[in-house]
């Protein structure tokens, strides 16, 4: 009886260690999963905040999701009250100052699990060759100084069939933004109003930031797959509010077909290059890889470095080309999320990020639209003419060619890189009926030397 109840006991103390040794490596594999994803988000907040604002190091902090933590931020340092209505401002007091305490209260009574920032190299990468300005340093800068576009302008070739944005250099702002937004097949509908929704979040934090700054930006965005749309085009100076508006009412559709990010990033660089501005931001948002329109690395890589461009390439689930997202941005490691859902916790970084948080957002993007007396939105105007003409040289006339009494003859003009046009007209069909020894087509008038031993009738080829 003694040793079975020994027996017993050693069994019972071994599966009390085994089951407490898996009840913690469980959680151990559960931490990790949380912390790669939370590290995951964290860096695409620091490239896009980075990128946007010039300042990663605020998105460097992040509180796992699920854990009711949160960083403990200082008072919003917004100073948008003079300039709103007395209602607006005590209801953006109390919005910013209830989700503070409740924020405080959560933290204490919880514990928030805090994921440290890591000394990540995602935002040590190859940058563009100019200066990148933060929203500091463009506040004491005027928008009326911004520098012209310097050099040719980008046109794409007409067999791309791809849209053309005409420059607009009296459009002058402190950053020009162009969101690119992926609507290929494989992101779904679903899926492509999740991006849409954080877009909308991404520009109404910008619409804060930049009214707290005194900025103005020209923002732009660009919908593709098979196809490219431009959305909203910066030279019809839309404001943020009216851009904004865009994103309800489903007036971005969603366009399903393959991944022409190339065609895509080509429109963007023509948005770039049209207003006047210190700072160029491209943000590129895709779930996969690129299928057609050829790869967009070269391009994008003289978009940095000629442009003086900043790109992020923001890759969703695990199906993306990480070499090819690499070569986009130029980013030494891969900017991206896992699933569509995390958008919702990469928003809630960059709100955290800027000292905001959903409530007092709103509130304040709701103040600033109310005060907003611009025009309505629109995405086509009358642009000013460019001195620059396209000169071609057109060529001679081709051989008439064609059957059944159908042949026309043809003639291209052609500029220094590619050919701009070209002229079609009619011509009477050859009458052809013979052929000589050396294979050349002779019409049924054409007299045969007597003397040629040839000199026989052949059935044309």
């Amino acid at each position: 009886d003694t040793v079975g109840q020994g027996h017993e006991a050693v069994v019972s103390t071994q599966s009390t260690f085994f089951f407490f040794f898996s009840h913690k490596m469980w959680s151990f594999c559960l931490l990790l999963l949380v912390g790669s994803a939370a590290s995951d988000q964290q860096k695409a907040a620091e490239a896009i905040q980075g990128a946007i604002f010039g300042d990663a190091s605020t998105a460097r902090v992040y509180v796992a999701p699920g854990t009711g933590g949160s960083r403990a931020k200082a008072s919003s340092s917004r100073t948008y009250q003079a300039s709103m209505s007395s209602a607006a401002a005590s209801a953006t007091a109390s919005a910013t100052a209830g989700t503070a305490a409740h924020t405080m209260s959560t933290s204490q009574a919880m514990g928030a699990m805090v994921v440290p920032a890591m000394a990540s190299p995602v935002y040590s990468h190859k940058r563009p060759s100019g200066k990148q300005y933060s929203f500091q340093q463009l506040s004491s800068m005027s928008a009326n100084r911004a520098p012209q576009h310097g050099g040719s302008f980008y046109r794409p070739n007409a067999h791309e069939r791809l849209p053309v944005v005409e420059q607009c250099q009296n459009t002058q702002c402190h950053l020009s933004l162009v969101m690119i937004l992926d609507s290929s097949g494989s992101v779904g509908y679903d899926n492509f109003q999740l991006t849409l929704s954080f877009v909308q979040t991404l520009l109404e934090i910008l619409a804060v930031k930049a009214d707290e700054a005194g900025l103005k930006v020209c923002t732009g965005i660009v919908r593709y797959s098979s196809r490219v749309d431009v959305i909203v085009d910066p030279c019809c100076e839309n404001s943020m509010c009216r851009i904004v508006e865009q994103f309800t009412g489903n007036r971005v559709g969603y366009v399903p077909g393959s991944t022409n990010t190339a065609g895509a990033m080509k429109v963007a660089r023509q948005m770039l290059q049209a207003t006047a501005s210190y700072k160029k931001v491209a943000i590129l948002i895709t779930d996969g890889h690129s299928n057609t329109g050829g790869s967009p690395v070269t391009f994008s890589t003289q978009m940095r470095l000629e442009d003086n461009i900043n790109i992020v390439a923001l890759g969703v689930t695990n199906n993306v080309n990480n070499a090819e997202l690499r070569g986009i941005s130029g980013m030494d490691e891969v900017t991206k999320i896992d699933y569509f859902d995390h958008f919702h916790d990469l928003a809630n970084i960059l709100l955290e990020a800027n000292y905001m948080d959903e409530s007092a957002l709103l509130v304040t993007f709701e103040s600033i639209c109310a005060l907003d007396t611009s025009p309505a939105f629109t995405n086509t105007r009358p642009r000013e003419e460019t001195s620059e003409e396209t000169e071609c040289n057109w060529g001679g006339w081709s051989q008439c060619m064609g059957q059944s009494g159908n042949c026309e003859m043809r003639r291209s003009c052609k500029s220094e890189t590619a050919i701009v046009d070209t002229e079609v007209k009619s011509c009477p069909c050859p009458t052809v009926s013979a052929v000589s020894h050396t294979g050349l087509y002779y019409s049924s008038t054409t007299r045969m030397h007597p003397r040629s031993r040839h000199n026989k009738r052949r059935r044309p080829y």
